[in-house]
């Protein structure tokens, strides 16, 4: 993973009560948080695929390959050492205790006004899915303004806008084995940080979000 620093900025308008700032920090946070965890477990399986990989190239292990007896005795890697993680869907709020500090999101500058800004900065790649996630949230909210939609149609696939932000950002998880049951439970955890902010943003308090802390707001990634 690239461990370079980028600053994510949080555009602010209007009149901000102290637990609102609060709650939409920890729920940007938490949605950092989880990202994290979730690289870094992709980063360990990556890890151990390529020290498998190496692993069948040595005696006696190529022999048995050759009788096509590895894969039998090695899938799915029964020896394999946990990762570096032992994600638990019950103690998400907490996964901020796997991350190094000069690896959690933190406070650059914050600054009060209308309109006012907030610079978070943290691990790049992470900082950018937090980044498109957040961007998501506030197109739906000008796509129905200016579309004035407000018929039960527009409604459902408001809903379905938001259900699919939700999942997609914890798609890795289905990558690194988690069950259905496991899938339904992080992506409901990212439903309720997106709930703080979904609020924030229909009342126009959380205007935009860019990187790089330069104020031109970007639209999502291409990568």
């Amino acid at each position: 993973m690239n461990r370079t620093v980028e600053v994510l900025r949080i555009e602010m308008e209007g009149r901000w009560y102290a637990e609102e700032l609060g709650s939409a920090a920890s729920a940007i946070s938490e949605l950092y948080d989880l990202r994290f965890v979730l690289e870094l477990m992709r980063e360990d399986q990556r890890d151990w695929e390529v020290f498998y990989d190496e692993l069948m190239h040595f005696p006696p292990f190529r022999r048995q390959w050759k009788r096509k007896l590895m894969r039998q005795q090695l899938m799915p890697n029964p020896f394999l050492p946990p990762s570096s993680v032992q994600f638990d869907v019950s103690q998400l709020s907490r996964l901020h205790e796997y991350l190094e500090p000069d690896e959690r999101l933190e406070v650059r500058r914050l600054s009060y006004a209308s309109p006012g800004a907030s610079d978070l900065a943290g691990i790049g790649v992470i900082v950018g899915h937090v980044k498109d996630f957040v961007f998501k949230l506030i197109d739906r909210h000008d796509t129905r303004r200016q579309r004035e939609l407000n018929d039960e149609r527009t409604a459902v696939e408001i809903e379905r806008m938001r259900i699919e932000n939700a999942r997609s950002f914890v798609a890795l998880g289905r990558e690194l084995g988690f069950s259905e049951s496991e899938m339904r439970k992080l992506a409901a955890h990212v439903d309720d940080k997106q709930e703080v902010l979904i609020r924030l943003v229909d009342q126009k308090k959380l205007t935009g979000v860019s990187l790089g802390g330069d104020g031109q707001s970007t639209g999502p990634d291409e990568s």
